[in-house]
């Protein structure tokens, strides 16, 4: 063999060794890469399957959230206010006093709070009468959310102390079909 053979089969050994650790530097790159990703998903997917083995877990503590709050709203639906209305008059009237004025106004839901009625209530009666609805008003479930109240004397400082109470209230709805 002469020289020139001898120095082109080393290069050829040389290029064909140096293409070997390309490649194989290549293919580790790939494999790291690759099992980076499949520790990635993996953690992924237990995440995601312990979500899905707690699926009922969630949605029974959801139930449970939901009915200890629906004691506490009103029913909403296209009559909510008046329905509301009608549950205050009727407390007013157990509890023996007059109604002389009531307003009612539906407030729309604002940044994910709940829809909920604003009520105004002029309330007249005997000082008993009017503390009975008080009670009443405190302890009603579905609750009425008192925001102010204003009571004066109104009569003679003798015989039976009558008073006018004024209220704003406010009623929380359920999540529903209630609109303003």
């Amino acid at each position: 063999m002469n020289t020139w053979t001898r120095r082109a089969g080393g290069i050829v050994a040389l290029l064909v060794l140096g293409g070997g650790i390309f490649a194989g530097q290549g293919y580790r790159a790939l494999w790291t890469r690759y099992d980076g990703a499949l520790q990635q998903l993996e953690s992924r997917s237990e995440r995601l399957e312990g979500v899905v083995e707690a699926g009922p877990d969630i949605e029974s503590r959801l139930g449970d959230a939901r009915n200890a709050v629906l004691p506490l709203l009103h029913p909403a639906g296209e009559n909510a206010q008046n329905d509301v209305q009608q549950k205050l008059r009727e407390l007013i009237g157990a509890a023996g006093g007059t109604l002389v004025s009531s307003q009612v106004a539906l407030e729309p839901v604002v940044d994910g709070k709940l829809a909920r009625t604003r009520l105004t209530a002029t309330v007249t009666g005997e000082w008993p009468k009017l503390v009975r609805f008080m009670e009443m008003l405190q302890a009603h479930r579905p609750p009425f959310w008192v925001r102010t109240v204003s009571l004066s004397r109104e009569g003679a400082a003798t015989g039976p102390q009558n008073a006018r109470l004024t209220l704003q209230l406010e009623a929380p709805l359920a999540p529903g079909k209630a609109q303003p």
